[in-house]
């Protein structure tokens, strides 16, 4: 338990967190530009021009 010590030092917390803060941000974009994604091939495959609406 010796790293855990060490990962909640207040210097190690000071990197930790807005590098989680990061690819929580990135991860969180990546998965709605996925879900546009699904919708906009699922109104092609059923015939509505997406770019009219």
């Amino acid at each position: 338990m010796e790293w855990l010590f060490h990962l909640l030092q207040p210097g190690t917390l000071a990197l930790l967190i807005p590098i989680v803060a990061i690819i929580g941000v990135f991860g969180n974009k990546a998965l709605k530009a996925h879900h546009n994604h699904v919708e906009r091939l699922a109104k092609i495959n059923q015939g509505i021009d997406p770019d009219r609406e």
